[in-house]
């Protein structure tokens, strides 16, 4: 076998096939497990939105999930209203700086962040709608839920962050995977529409 030099020229000439674009998905899309419980419409990995990403040769990177690390798996289901605090607030703000330092690099070197893929109906990572939680505090009772028509405060934070350090805000779309009247085949099919107009 005949060693080939490796030279300035060679590695000019190779052809890189990145895409240069990414999307940011909700922890739970990746990971199931980070759900609260009696939420998760799959074992592990959404592998059909997985799929469709794929098929448009996007880069996946995965947000955190402020919830299961501020909470941990044994959490309570809460509204947007039960987990607002000072707390919580500045917990999220401090994850979406790590988000914007790796949007703020990809943006640095000419990347594509195609969007940011939340989860509708949760209180965190909701894009388009949040969950309220009508009697939240107090002692446990039965759940009188509604959806707002607003973000969580994650993905709130988020913004908040790429706003004030002057980058664009990337298109962000939510699956409904917490607004239990959407089916999966509605959830999939609407994310499909979606991704071919943003891309």
């Amino acid at each position: 076998m005949k060693d080939e030099a490796v030279t300035t020229e060679s590695l000019n000439n190779l052809e890189d096939m990145r895409s240069k674009k990414i999307i940011f998905v909700c922890n739970c899309l990746l990971n199931s497990n980070n759900k609260v419980m009696e939420r998760a419409r799959y074992p592990g990995i959404f592998s059909d939105v997985v799929k469709i990403i794929d098929s448009f040769g996007i880069g996946i990177m995965q947000l955190p999930c402020p919830e299961m690390l501020y909470s941990g798996c044994q959490r309570y289901w809460g509204g947007k209203n039960v987990f607002e605090s000072a707390g919580y607030r500045k917990f999220c703000r401090t994850l979406a700086a790590q988000v914007a330092d790796y949007m703020e690099n990809y943006h640095m070197a000419g990347y594509q962040v195609v969007c940011v893929l939340g989860c509708d109906g949760s209180p965190t990572c909701g894009v388009h709608f949040t969950n309220h939680y009508e009697n939240g505090g107090g002692r446990p009772k039965a759940i009188q839920r509604s959806l707002l028509e607003e973000p969580g405060i994650f993905i709130e934070e988020l913004k908040r962050e790429l706003e004030a350090r002057n980058l664009p805000v990337p298109k962000m779309d939510g699956l409904g995977m917490d607004i239990m009247a959407k089916s999966t085949d509605e959830i999939l099919a609407d994310f499909k529409a979606y991704i071919a107009q943003v891309v």
